[in-house]
Order: structure tokens, then sequence, then C-alpha cells
């Protein structure tokens, strides 16, 4: 146990009693390099919450910039429980010092996609690294001008500044090549953003953890109904409901999912 991860996470103005709770479980587990790697199944039994409720805190917490999130894997490939680096100022991956490097990856395991960018997502400034083996197909002006513009359309709360717009417009190109549509990619790129308080490295994490292009059926499809805002995001639909046993789970939104209309 690290006592200064412990008074780091104690002090640290998170916004709620369940993101304290669980900042403070994690710093109460850190080592010498304020890392530690609880699962999931431990941090639900140590503060009583469900699963879905630690896993919005954690996701939280790394979108506030106070925790950085690493998966790892076993030599058979299967993944183990993810590593989790607190920010604290004393942290070697926050200040390096010459003894002390950021954590890297593991060369036992393969590479989480994150880290195969070629840029840290947690420095929006890094400079990308160029694959001579896996040249662009595409001109770089494109990718550039089609992510800038989706950029554009973002609401206020995401706004980010010039040399961020450069880093992340050529990923948002990616996205639309691959098969996003402009309005689903912004989208899921602008949902959740009550306690965003670095739109770009949020932006960053999403584009790296994107999921392939959505598709759609006519049974299933949402045209029609508009996005009501207060559910998970415009794609699935659906809000986290508490059962009479105490657990949670996944229910679609009686304010604007189709399925929810059909059914009642």
């Amino acid at each position: 146990m690290s006592w200064k991860a412990v008074d780091w996470a104690t002090d640290a103005d998170v916004g709620s009693p369940t993101l304290k709770l669980i900042l403070i479980l994690l710093a109460n587990k850190a080592d010498e390099r304020f890392s530690c790697f609880p699962s999931i199944r431990t941090l639900m039994a140590e503060s009583g919450a469900g699963r879905s409720t630690v896993l919005r805190a954690l996701k939280t917490l790394e979108a506030d910039g106070l925790v950085t999130r690493r998966a790892q894997f076993h030599d058979s490939g299967a993944q183990r429980s993810s590593r989790y680096f607190l920010n604290h100022p004393d942290a070697p991956h926050v200040s390096p010092r010459p003894d002390s490097t950021p954590p890297g990856p593991n060369p036992k395991r393969r590479p989480v996609r994150r880290e195969t960018e070629g840029v840290s997502y947690r420095d929006p400034t890094g400079v990308p690294v160029v694959d001579p083996n896996n040249p662009s197909r595409e001109p770089p002006s494109e990718s550039i001008d089609a992510g800038a513009e989706l950029l554009r359309t973002l609401p206020p709360a995401w706004t980010v500044g010039r040399k961020d717009r450069l880093l992340l417009a050529p990923k948002i190109g990616a996205a639309l090549r691959a098969g996003w549509d402009a309005k689903h990619l912004a989208d899921y790129l602008a949902k959740n953003p009550v306690g965003v308080r670095f739109p770009a490295r949020v932006l960053l994490a999403r584009l790296a953890d994107l999921p392939g292009p959505p598709t759609y059926s006519t049974k299933h499809s949402n045209s029609g109904f508009p996005w009501c805002g207060k559910c998970e995001d415009s794609l699935s639909r659906t809000v986290t409901v508490v059962q009479s046993d105490g657990s949670d789970r996944a229910s679609f939104c009686p304010r604007c999912s189709p399925q929810a209309r059909i059914r009642t």
C-alpha cells in the first residue's frame, strides 16, 4: 500500500462518493509505481457496488485523467485483470525521472489497440510514428479535412485546440473510411459529456477503442425516433435498471427506443 496514493485519493475532488470510494480502493492497493491490478469482482466486493456501477466509475476516473488503464494478457492470449496507474504527481509515468520510464507494453502479451496507435493516448501532443510497412492508401489531406469537419459539428463541450484537432482529425477520417457515417460517429464521440475535463483526451481514448461501424436493419432501425439524450447512447438506446435482488441489468430506453415502444 502507498500512503502517498491513499492521501492523494482521499483529497481528490472527484464529484461523487462512489468515484471517491473506487479511487481510494485502487490507491489502497497501489505499489511503488502507483499501480495495481484488482479484478472487477474484487472492486465490487469491497465497494458493495454493482458491476455496471464499478465499470462506470473506472471509465469516469480514466476520462477525468485520474487513472490510466492498461489491459493485460496471459501468455496464452487470455485477458487478465487490467492494471491501473494512478496519475499521482509523483508517479513515474506522470513525472519521469532519469531512473524511471512510463509503463510500456508487456513483451509477454499481445499489444492492445491503444498501444499500437503510435501515439500515447494520454499525450495528445505526441508525434505519431509512421509504419513504413503499412503506408496510408488515402491522401492525408482528405482524412484531415473530413475529421476536422466532424469536429466542428460537435457540441461546445467537446471543443479542442488546434494541436489536438491535427491529432484527432486523421483518426476520425480513418473511422469514416472504415464505414462509420458522420452523424452516428459524432453521436458516439460526444456521448456523456457531463464531468469531462479534458475533451481531447476523452475523444482520443474513444477513437482508440472505437468498435466496428454499426449495421442497421429495417426491423430494428432507430430512424423516426429521435434520441432523448438521457440514455447510454443514440445507437443502443439502453438504460441501466436495478432489479429486485439489487443487481443491475440493461433495458431499452422507454423514452426513445423503438423496441421499448413496440413492447408497450
